[in-house]
């Protein structure tokens, strides 16, 4: 079973699965972080109805929006990281898939010519 896996992670429908598996892993994650953060927005908004105290209420909006400026750096630096990584990792793959392809086109070409030098 594993061999079928990384036999099909070698062809270019496998790769193509891989990314796009990757791609729903982190649009989940992003999508979490916003969640996360649209309540804690939501939350500030309540205790700024309830608070007469702007000054508190405006210093806690910003540092929600620091933690969000904080977020979307690291979310950001994942997605280079991430890119980075998929591009070495699939590089190599196409790289052993075209050697391997061309070793078997080689072997084929070898049995034939010999093939014709015998007759």
């Amino acid at each position: 079973m594993a061999e079928q896996t990384q036999e099909t992670e070698m062809t270019p429908g496998g790769v193509a699965l891989t990314f796009e598996r990757w791609h729903a892993e982190f649009r989940a994650l992003l999508e979490e972080h916003r969640r996360d953060i649209q309540t804690r927005l939501e939350r500030i908004e309540k205790e700024l109805d309830r608070k007469s105290d702007k000054d508190t209420v405006e210093l806690m909006v910003n540092g929600v929006r620091e933690d969000l400026r904080r977020h979307a750096e690291d979310i950001k630096c994942l997605y280079v990281g991430l890119s980075t990584k998929v591009s070495a990792e699939t590089m190599w793959k196409v790289a052993g898939l075209a050697l391997t392809l061309g070793g078997v086109i080689a072997g084929i070409v070898t049995f034939l010519l010999n093939l014709l030098v015998r007759h």
